[in-house]
């Protein structure tokens, strides 16, 4: 399992894109990286003006090179159906297309319930089915795979978990018609051994990953958030992540 490095304020690698994560824009989940959605719209304010633009994520993947000046990445976890009501509105404001990491076992469960019984759940249950993810995407934003069950890879043998990380990529494939080319690891946790994720795939950690070149590590790429309910230090962090694009420079 890689290295601990915890807290937001370290970003990228100098000359790479500025990775942001979320789970949930909505002001009923308490989740360090759910924001409210005036804090996300703030949030995206801030970010666009601090550090750079928003990348396209159909751009990315094995391959990738990254533009000459500072740039941001935005991406969303597991598949939450506020996604798409709460959090794409928003997104279109700032043109901004975002990479959405799809719990693909979670989005096969919620097409199987009733809408009376999707209406009951609490948001943090909440998922997408394909037909909505597939909305989502139709506004630009991208699919990709988060494994099939959401488990801790690193408990698993290797076998089950390279097959959870394979069935992910294979549905997001069969589903949208394009074969993946990215992926993210649940709770940020990477397998020390053989890694579960296949080539051509660029793969995506939490804070819990140490920055460096995608090139030097294309299945460790560090992610970072905007901490809830501290905006007053989004400003300072969104400056910070800016000079480190310009570390090496």
């Amino acid at each position: 399992m890689t290295a601990v490095h915890a807290g937001p304020a370290l970003g990228s690698a100098p000359g790479w894109p500025l990775v942001l994560y979320f789970h949930h824009v909505n002001a009923h989940v308490d989740h360090y990286t759910a924001l409210n959605p005036d804090d996300f719209r703030r949030g995206l304010e801030i970010v666009l003006d601090g550090v750079g633009p928003a990348l396209d994520p159909a751009a990315v993947g094995p391959g990738f090179e990254p533009p000459g000046h500072p740039s941001v990445l935005v991406t969303f976890d597991d598949g939450y159906r506020d996604n798409l009501d709460l959090a794409a509105p928003l997104l279109a404001e700032f043109g901004v297309k975002a990479l959405l990491f799809c719990v693909t076992g979670k989005l096969d469960a919620a097409g199987r319930l009733s809408a009376a019984e999707r209406a009951a759940l609490p948001p943090r249950e909440a998922y997408l089915t394909w037909e909505e993810a597939r909305e989502f995407a139709g506004h630009g934003h991208v699919l990709s795979a988060h494994t099939v069950h959401h488990p801790h890879l690193p408990d698993l043998p290797p076998e089950e978990a390279a097959e959870e990380v394979a069935g992910s990529l294979r549905a997001i494939g069969e589903r949208t018609g394009r074969a993946p080319r990215t992926f993210a690891y649940p709770y940020g946790l990477i397998p020390s051994g053989p890694s579960p994720v296949p080539d051509g795939v660029l793969a995506f950690g939490t804070v819990k990953s140490a920055p460096g070149p995608w090139t030097r590590r294309p299945r460790h790429i560090r992610r970072t958030y905007l901490p809830v309910g501290e905006v007053a230090s989004w400003t300072r962090l969104a400056l910070g992540w800016r000079q480190q694009w310009y570390g090496s420079r």
